[in-house]
C-alpha cells in the first residue's frame, strides 16, 4: 500500500472510530489499525463481480461420489 493510501486510511479509521465513540487504547492503536486494513483489503474481495461459477454447487449426486470407492 502506497503512503499516501496508508495515511488516508488511518485518517478514515481514526474519523470512523470518534463517531462510534470509540476509545482505543494507545497500546493497542496499531493492532487495531492493521486489522482494520486487513478488513478493508477483505471487503474489496468481497465486492468484486462474480460469475456462477465462483459459487460452490449445492448439489451433489451419490452415484458420482461412489465411483470412487
Amino acid at each position: 500500500m502506497s503512503q499516501s493510501a496508508d495515511t488516508d486510511l488511518r485518517l478514515e479509521f481514526e474519523v470512523l472510530a470518534k463517531r462510534a465513540g470509540v476509545v482505543i487504547p494507545e497500546d493497542r492503536v496499531e493492532a487495531v489499525f492493521a486489522g482494520y486494513k486487513d478488513l478493508k483489503r477483505m471487503t474489496a474481495l468481497l465486492r468484486q463481480p462474480r460469475t456462477a461459477a465462483s459459487e460452490p454447487s449445492n448439489t451433489y449426486s451419490l452415484s458420482l461420489l461412489m465411483k470412487g470407492v
